[in-house]
């Protein structure tokens, strides 16, 4: 059994050591890389023995050396699993123990702990998927989903695959996430039962993020941001997906880079505060008109606070962009 140890130190002071006895810095590039390539073609090989983060065990009781090794002949027992649990983590070092037991080594690649699944899940996997697939492209338009892994919370009865997949429940803040939970409800006649799984997405998102400062007050215009894919982890809320131009006032202080949210915009409304339109004031058959201005934003349609230029305030409804009545 070949064992590889990690190296460590100044490369510089083995250049110059090797200088010495007439060796080139680039006959050390040349064995470093040949090094290198006989380390990946060995952990590549089928005599290789090495430790993966996890394993799905789903008809396994016993775990034995054959499931790191693929040899069955001379294989022997590493530990039991217990019957009722799903995911079932051990320390690796309890694996390498009893190889070393048996003389042999083996290469730990895990990050210290194993995890033994059970993986199976009685039901229509694919169905599930192209289901909560839809939940989170009704979420956002523009995400790229590349794949989705489901594993069970608890152990899934294996009679549950005579029932009907009927709905997905999710909640709001885990489409925000690539990995959670969510429950999938089954049917069979009259008789319901709903099973938990985890989820991890791999997925890409388009976002909008701020090309620089943005100030409070400012109308977001095309120029103010940048379109970029990003990869999906954990999204803000309510992120913009459409082309906002002339939609949205910024609220508060935006950051250059900022993925842009509704947390940070109010909507901008038809006419706007300080904005000047002309206010008609009916009084049975005289009509008058005067200049005012707009004391709070308001859309057409909405009653609202007008000064006229003499100083007066009125309530008035806003009939358009330009003109408004008052209403006493």
């Amino acid at each position: 059994m070949i064992t590889f140890h990690s190296i460590s130190g100044n490369s510089s002071a083995v250049e110059h050591d090797l200088a010495k006895v007439g060796v080139a810095s680039s006959n050390l590039v040349s064995r470093s890389i040949f090094l290198l390539l006989f380390m990946l073609s060995f952990l590549n090989s089928n005599d290789s023995f090495f430790i993966k983060n996890s394993y799905c065990t789903d008809n396994l009781q016993k775990i034995t050396s054959s499931l790191f090794t693929k040899n069955k002949k001379n294989e022997f027992f590493i530990l039991n699993l217990p019957k009722n649990i799903v995911n079932f983590r051990v320390s690796s070092l309890k694996i390498i123990s009893k190889f070393k037991q048996n003389d042999i080594n083996i290469t730990d690649l895990s990050n210290g702990i194993v995890v033994f699944k059970k993986c199976k899940i009685p039901i229509n996997l694919k169905v599930i998927k192209n289901m909560l697939a839809e939940k989170f492209k009704e979420k956002f338009k523009s995400i790229e989903i590349k794949s989705i892994e489901l594993h069970p919370i608890s152990i899934v009865n294996s009679k549950l695959s005579t029932y009907k997949i009927q709905r997905l429940d999710i909640q709001p803040n885990n489409l925000r996430r690539s990995h959670g939970t969510f429950g999938v409800w089954l049917a069979k006649g009259k008789t319901t039962k709903q099973i938990y799984l985890k989820y991890n997405i791999d997925a890409s998102l388009l976002v909008l993020k701020a090309n620089y400062n943005l100030r409070n007050g400012k109308i977001l215009q095309n120029s103010d941001y940048m379109k970029e894919k990003i990869k999906f982890r954990k999204i803000p809320f309510e992120i913009l997906q459409d082309n906002p131009d002339n939609k949205y006032i910024v609220r508060g202080y935006i950051r250059k880079n900022a993925i842009l949210s509704m947390r940070y915009f109010r909507i901008k409304k038809d006419v706007l505060k300080g904005s000047y339109i002309k206010a008609i004031l009916k009084d049975e058959n005289l009509v008058l008109e005067v200049d005012a201005h707009v004391l709070k934003d308001a859309n057409i349609g909405d009653i609202t606070l007008i000064k006229t230029d003499a100083g007066k305030v009125f309530k008035a409804k806003i009939l358009s962009f330009k003109i408004a009545i008052i209403m006493e």
